[in-house]
């Protein structure tokens, strides 16, 4: 399905990582949290998304550019909304959630995109309750794309998106593992004053891959920047 391409692709330059998440529910949003050292933010942001923890994550995104990563999601999560043949749960989230006749190209071709997106994330009344509810669907909405791929009463000849036959093979348990990850290391740290650069490794049934992070230090403690 076209929406499930990009909600990949975005998920891929945001996290640089799929998994799966039962959608939760945010009733109190995680107050910023800054560690004493950008390794120390590392483990906490590891451990919160190997635990698909969301609220704990969203605390670890550093306070400078938290607006505009939440702003980003909602432009990402509106878009695919409006596309035809959506998950309806994308609707239903943009509509409890962000302003009405919101159309993300209004905020892509504008000079101040960067400004405009800031500010989107200030109109939303529970930003980090936003970003836990888009993350927790966008995983679920995977799982369940890879669960209708081959259903316990599919026929034999069925055949699926990769163009396998859906038969004994296909087990729920391997569809699951292609979808799972995790964090796993951290390398080449270098600390250039207020900012550090990291290769984070993360390691998914299909093998390891190493993405670039970046922290940032806000009023003398650390967190992990999305910019």
């Amino acid at each position: 399905m076209k929406n499930q391409s990009l909600c990949l692709a975005w998920l891929v330059m945001f996290v640089g990582a799929l998994t799966i998440c039962p959608i939760a529910h945010a009733e109190e949003a995680e107050v910023p949290q800054g560690y004493n050292t950008p390794e120390a933010t590392y483990e906490a942001a590891r451990d919160a998304f190997n635990a698909r923890d969301w609220e704990a994550f969203v605390s670890i995104v550093s306070p400078a550019s938290r607006d505009e990563v939440i702003g980003q999601m909602a432009l990402a999560m509106a878009a695919m909304a409006q596309q035809a043949g959506s998950d309806p749960r994308l609707r239903a989230l943009v509509d409890e959630y962000l302003p009405r006749n919101l159309n993300p190209m209004d905020y892509t071709m504008r000079d101040n995109a960067e400004a405009e997106t800031i500010r989107l994330a200030k109109r939303i009344g529970d930003p980090e309750g936003f970003f836990v509810e888009a993350m927790s669907l966008i995983f679920a909405m995977q799982y369940s794309q890879d669960e209708l791929a081959a259903p316990e009463d599919a026929p034999e000849e069925g055949v699926g998106d990769s163009g396998s036959t859906a038969g004994e093979g296909d087990s729920d348990e391997e569809a699951t593992q292609t979808l799972d990850a995790e964090i796993t290391a951290l390398d080449d740290l270098t600390i250039d004053g207020e900012t550090a650069t990291a290769m984070v490794t993360i390691t998914t049934s299909t093998g390891d891959q190493r993405d670039p992070w970046t922290f940032e230090q806000h009023e003398g403690k650390w967190y992990l920047s999305m910019r």
